[in-house]
C-alpha cells in the first residue's frame, strides 16, 4: 500500500513538473500525467529509440539513464553548461517546471542540442564516464559479477582472497529488488560508508530463465539469511558455499558423512576438518607453539620453521589463526602435547608420516544429549552435532508443511522471515497463522541447505538454516585472481590458481 502511495506521489509530481514543457514541445500537457506512455512521449520528444524504455524501468540502471534523459531534456532547451545539466539532474522537478512555463526559456528540439552544441574535452570524459557506468551497471545487474573470497569456510577448494567472476546468467539473473541505490557498489557508500541505497521502494521477486537448475554440490553465490537485519534481500552480504541439498531432499550427517536421500554424497576432496596432531617430540612441540604465539602476535612467520612446512601442504599461514585453534590434551594421557589444525585429508595422511608427530586423529562431535548452542532448528530435545544432523526436510515450493510442533521449529523460520508470514505462532502444542489454528502450511519458495568445504570452520546451513531462492545470486565460474598477503610483495600472486576452473 505504501509503494502504491509512493507511485502516485512520483507520477503527479513528475507530471507537475513536466506539464508545460509538453506543451512547449508540441505535446499535449495531460500526457505528462500518464505513468509509462510519458515516458514513451519523452523519448519521443528527444528523438530516442523507443526501446530505450526498457533501461527506464530496469532497477539498479532505471536511476542512470533517467539522468541521462533529463540531460537530453535540458539540452532540447539549450541548456549545455555543465551547471546547467547538473541542475536538471538533481533538481528536476523545479528546473523542468521553471523551463515550462518562463517566458524567456525556448524549446528549440533535439536538431538544435545536436547541431549548437560543441563539446568539450572534459565534457567527453565525464559523457564517457556515464556511459561507462550505465555499461558496467547491465553487465553487473544482468550478466557476470565479480567476487572475492573474504573468509576460509570454503578451504582448500576456494581461498581466502581468491577473485572469483560470477555468473548471474546460469541460475537465472535476478531483476533488482532495489531500484534507487548508487551503482556499482553493493550495500556501503565508499570512503564515507552508509547505506548506499533507500530500501524504498522495493520490487517484488523475480528471476529471469536461466541455463540450469542448481544441482547437489554446485557451489553457489547467495546473500547471508542470517546478516544485515532490515536489509532488503538483494542487498544483504554475498556468501559462497556448496549446495549440499536441493529442494525436496532429506539431508542426514552420521559421523561426517552426509547423506542425501539415503544416498551417501561424499565430502569435498579439498575440503578441510579438524585434526588432533599429537607430537612424540616435545620439544617440537613446544618450538611450533612458540611459533604460532609469535605469528599471531606479529605476522612474522620463520623461514624454516614448522608453519613454512606446514604451507607446503596447503595450511596457509594467512589462515593459521583459524586453523591452530587451541593447545589441546591428550585423551588418554592427560598431557598438553597435542594441537588441533584444519586441513585436507591429503594433508593429514601426508602430517601422519612426519618424523616427531605421534598420530594424527580426526576429531567428530559427537551427538549430545542437548543440541550444540546455535545449532538449526533448535528443537528441544534433539541430539544433533554438527557431524551428527538430521534428518531434516529441505521444502519446496507447493511442499504441504504439517505443522506439527517440530516442524513448527523447523521451518518456522523460513515461513515468518522468507515468506512474510510474522504472526505465525506456537502456542501449546497448537500453531496459528493469523490468529488461527493451521494443520498445514504451503511453501510458496524453493529452499536450498549450503555447507562450506572447510565443515570444522564454517557457519552454514547447520546453523542458520535454508537459503530462500530469492537469496541466490550466481554461479562462480573462474578464479582470475589470487592473493597470499602472508608472503613477501614479490610473491603475493598465487600464480597457480590464475584462471582456474571452478
Amino acid at each position: 500500500m505504501v509503494f502504491i502511495i509512493y507511485l502516485a506521489l512520483f507520477y503527479i509530481v513528475n507530471g507537475l513538473a513536466f506539464y508545460k514543457v509538453f506543451q512547449k514541445a508540441g505535446k499535449k500537457g495531460w500526457e505528462a500525467f500518464v505513468p509509462v506512455y510519458n515516458e514513451i512521449t519523452i523519448l519521443r520528444i528527444i528523438e530516442k529509440p523507443l526501446w530505450w524504455i526498457i533501461f527506464i524501468f530496469l532497477p539498479g540502471l532505471n536511476l542512470l539513464f533517467a539522468f541521462v534523459i533529463l540531460v537530453e531534456m535540458a539540452k532540447c532547451f539549450g541548456k549545455f553548461s555543465l551547471a546547467e545539466q547538473g541542475l536538471a539532474v538533481i533538481g528536476g522537478f523545479l528546473y523542468f517546471p521553471y523551463l515550462g512555463f518562463s517566458k524567456n526559456e525556448k524549446f528549440y528540439g533535439p536538431d538544435y542540442a545536436r547541431t549548437a552544441y560543441v563539446r568539450t574535452l572534459g565534457r567527453e570524459w565525464v559523457d564517457a564516464v556515464i556511459f561507462a557506468m550505465i555499461a558496467a551497471t547491465v553487465i553487473r545487474s544482468g550478466c557476470i559479477e565479480a567476487y572475492t573470497i573474504p573468509t576460509p569456510s570454503m578451504e582448500e577448494t576456494l581461498k581466502v582472497d581468491d577473485y572469483l567472476m560470477v555468473s548471474k546468467i546460469n541460475f537465472g539473473a535476478r531483476i533488482p529488488m532495489t531500484p534507487l541505490a548508487l551503482p556499482l557498489v553493493h550495500n556501503t557508500m565508499p570512503l564515507i560508508g552508509g547505506q548506499s541505497f533507500l530500501d524504498w521502494p522495493s520490487l517484488p521477486y523475480y528471476r529471469l530463465p536461466g541455463l540450469e537448475k542448481i544441482k547437489n554440490g554446485d557451489i553457489v553465490v547467495f546473500n547471508a539469511p542470517a546478516e544485515n537485519p532490515g536489509y532488503p534481500v538483494d542487498k544483504k552480504e554475498n556468501l559462497i558455499k556448496r549446495c549440499i541439498a536441493i529442494p525436496g531432499d532429506s539431508l542426514q550427517i552420521v559421523n561426517r558423512e552426509t547423506f542425501i536421500n539415503g544416498k551417501i554424497l561424499g565430502n569435498p576432496p579439498n575440503g578441510q576438518q579438524l585434526y588432533r596432531v599429537i607430537w612424540s617430540n616435545k620439544e617440537e612441540y613446544n618450538d611450533l607453539c612458540d611459533e604460532i604465539a609469535e605469528y599471531q602476535h606479529s605476522k612474522h612467520m620463520r623461514r624454516n620453521g614448522l608453519l613454512a612446512k606446514f604451507r607446503k601442504l596447503g595450511i596457509d599461514a594467512n589462515d593459521s589463526v583459524l586453523d591452530f585453534r587451541s593447545i589441546d590434551s591428550d585423551p588418554a594421557t592427560g598431557e598438553v602435547d597435542a594441537i588441533r589444525i584444519l586441513m585436507t585429508a591429503n594433508a593429514a595422511k601426508e602430517l601422519k608420516t612426519w618424523p616427531g608427530i605421534k598420530d594424527v586423529q580426526i576429531i567428530t562431535d559427537p551427538k549430545t544429549i542437548t543440541p550444540t548452542a546455535g545449532l538449526f532448528p533448535g528443537y528441544p530435545g534433539i541430539d544433533w552435532s554438527k557431524d551428527f544432523y538430521g534428518p531434516i526436510y529441505i521444502p519446496r515450493k507447493g511442499d504441504h508443511i504439517r505443522m506439527t510442533v517440530r516442524n513448527y521449529y523447523t521451518y518456522q523460520k523460513a515461513i515468518r522471515e522468507y515468506e512474510q508470514n510474522p504472526s505465525l505462532t506456537l502456542v501449546g502444542n497448537q500453531v496459528l497463522l493469523n490468529g488461527k489454528p493451521i494443520k498445514e502450511y504451503v511453501m510458496k519458495m524453493d529452499y536450498y541447505f549450503m555447507m562450506g568445504d572447510n565443515r570444522d570452520n564454517s557457519l552454514d546451513s547447520r546453523y542458520w538454516g535454508f537459503v530462500p531462492e530469492d537469496h541466490i545470486v550466481g554461479k562462480p565460474l573462474i578464479i582470475w585472481l589470487s592473493l597470499d598477503h602472508d608472503v613477501p610483495w614479490y610473491k603475493t600472486i598465487r600464480w597457480d590458481r590464475m584462471f582456474r576452473i571452478i
